[in-house]
C-alpha cells in the first residue's frame, strides 16, 4: 500500500512520495531529479529526507513544492512534512541551523533522546522518531543531534533513572571505576581509560570532551544494564562510548 500524501493544487492532482520506490510504483516512466536545487519547474525531485516532490514552480527567488517555499542556497534544506500554506517561506529555515540554535527540545527530539536510552542504536532511535527510512540521512542527523546540549541531557536523565533501578548510581559507578584503577592484575589499557573517564567527569578536559562522557551510557539496554550489575568484572565505561560512536558512524 503507498504511502502518499495528496492534495490538489490549481485543478491538478499533487504528491509527496515518501520514498523513491513508491513514485516509481505511481509514476514509473517519470523522469526523477537528484538535486532539487537545479530541478525545473514541473518536474519531480528528490529532497533532502529523500521524499519525492514535483516543482509546482521554480524563479530568482526560490522553488514552491507541497512542503512550502525554499530558496535555492545551500543555507536551506527541503525536507519535512507538508504545509497549509505552499507560497511562504515561513517554516523553511535551515534545518541544521534550526537544530543547532533550538532551545526546548521537539517532541520526535523527545522520542529519539528516549529511544536512544532504552537501548536503541543512534540511526535506529532517529529512524523510529523522525519521518524517514533513509540510513544514511538518519545517520547524519543522529550524529548532529547527540552534539546538541538539550539531546545530551534528556538521554542522560533517561539513561540515569535506567540505571538506578539497578542499584547503578553514581556512588556504585565511581566505586567500580575506583576498583579497576586500582586493580593491579588489571590491563593497563583498562586503568588509563577509567582514569580518562573520571578526569572527563571531573571537568579536567576541554567542555566537548565531557560532553562525550556525559552521553556513555546512551544504547545500553535493561537486559545490559542488568548484565552490568551483575558481572565480575565491570568494563570501563569508555568502552560503551566507543559502542555508541562506532553505530553512529
Amino acid at each position: 500500500m503507498l504511502r502518499v500524501y495528496e492534495r490538489t493544487v490549481k485543478g491538478r492532482q499533487e504528491y509527496i512520495f515518501e520514498n523513491e520506490k513508491e513514485f516509481r510504483s505511481k509514476l514509473p516512466g517519470e523522469k526523477l531529479r537528484k538535486n532539487w536545487r537545479t530541478a525545473p519547474t514541473g518536474s519531480y525531485t528528490l529532497t533532502d529526507d529523500k521524499q519525492v516532490v514535483r516543482i509546482l514552480k521554480k524563479d530568482d527567488v526560490g522553488v514552491r513544492t507541497l512542503l512550502g517555499m525554499r530558496r535555492t542556497s545551500k543555507y536551506y534544506t527541503l525536507d519535512g512534512k507538508p504545509v497549509k500554506n505552499i507560497y511562504s517561506f515561513a517554516g523553511s529555515v535551515d534545518h541544521r541551523s534550526a537544530v543547532r540554535n533550538r532551545k526546548n527540545p521537539t517532541s520526535r527530539e523527545i522520542l529519539f533522546a528516549r529511544y536512544v536510552a532504552d537501548g536503541n542504536g543512534a540511526i535506529d532511535a532517529y529512524l523510529k522518531a523522525f519521518r524517514t527510512n533513509n540510513r544514511s540521512y538518519a545517520n547524519e542527523n543522529a550524529r548532529a543531534l547527540l552534539k546538541q546540549e538539550r539531546i545530551i541531557s534528556m538521554i542522560s536523565k533517561e539513561s540515569s533513572e535506567s540505571m538506578d533501578k539497578f542499584g547503578m548510581d553514581s556512588d556504585y559507578l565511581f566505586q567500580e571505576t575506583k576498583r579497576i584503577i586500582e586493580n593491579l592484575e588489571g590491563k593497563d589499557s583498562d586503568k588509563l581509560k577509567a582514569i580518562e573517564m573520571c578526569m572527563k567527569l571531573r571537568d579536567m578536559f576541554p567542555k566537548d570532551t565531557k560532553r562525550e562522557a556525559l552521553t556513555v551510557f546512551q544504547g545500553f539496554s535493561s537486559e545490559q544494564l542488568q548484565k552490568l550489575r551483575s558481572a565480575d568484572e565491570i568494563k570501563p565505561l569508555a568502552h560503551a562510548e566507543r559502542a555508541i560512536e562506532g553505530d553512529v558512524e
